[in-house]
């Protein structure tokens, strides 16, 4: 019997398909938490250890909605110090599939890479890595289909539309422009897992600060809307409905 620990929120595919429950700062904050965990098996583990079938259906939310790296049934061993790749028989999902590996059967560190890089096209445009009908006639890969966009410039082409312009168009160029690095070919093109938990930290600081200009913003015209209301002797100090403005992922009811 296996006995897992219960995670409250369910996956990240569940979250991210349709219409989306959660903002670009948490789906940084889901890719930083992912890209750790994968970054730990590639080298904090000894041997160290692939994956192999990363996807956004294996990343697991709790009830804070930290996301854990799950599912380990296809996972390989780097048994051989100092070896570089190991030789397999192909195994993965498609859409999520290294084509480098696909062609060679020999499955590295940066056939995660790949199939994370599919992951971040995913939070940024709430699409499926497959689709015969959403990235047009002649396209089903969401790779295809975004390195279209983006090499063109074209970001708001691929932005998901339930995030409402609610981000810093540069924290997504930064995503953007590694995930495409992460797609690439060949896997001696692609960055490591610190390279990108380094670039998802720079989009979050990015964000961070912007949220806090907003939320500036925002106060600075209350005080001005409320000093206005004084000036004019229109200030209501009648009873008013208390509450805590919650973050959607604690205020929606949870299993127990």
């Amino acid at each position: 019997m296996l006995v897992y620990e219960f995670m409250h929120n369910g996956t990240l595919k569940e979250h991210i398909y349709g219409v989306s429950n959660i903002n670009w700062i948490k789906r940084l904050e889901i890719a930083e938490d992912a890209a750790k965990g994968i970054e730990y098996l590639h080298t904090g583990c000894a041997p160290a250890i692939i994956h192999r079938d990363l996807k956004s259906s294996n990343i697991l939310l709790d009830k804070h909605m930290r996301a854990k790296v799950s599912d380990f049934g296809l996972s390989k061993l780097v048994a051989v110090e100092g070896a570089s790749h190991v030789s397999s028989i192909v195994r993965g999902t498609v859409g999520y599939l290294d084509p480098e590996y696909y062609i060679s059967q020999q499955l590295t560190d940066k056939s995660d890479v790949y199939s994370f890089g599919v992951i971040l096209l995913e939070l940024i445009s709430g699409q499926e890595a497959i689709s015969n009908e959403n990235f047009g006639a002649n396209c089903r890969n969401i790779v295809q289909w975004a390195k279209q966009h983006i090499e063109s410039g074209d970001i708001q082409g691929i932005i998901d539309p339930s995030l409402r312009c609610e981000y810093d168009v540069q924290s997504m160029w930064k995503i953007a422009e590694k995930a495409l690095m992460c797609v690439r070919p060949h896997g001696h093109m692609r960055p490591s897992m610190s390279e990108v938990i380094k670039e998802i930290q720079d989009a979050l600081s990015i964000e961070r600060g912007a949220e806090a200009a907003r939320e500036g913003n925002s106060d600075d015209m209350s005080r001005l809307s409320v000093r206005s209301s004084l000036n004019n002797g229109s200030l209501d100090m009648g009873p008013t409905d208390n509450y805590l403005s919650l973050d959607e992922s604690i205020s929606r009811p949870s299993a127990r």
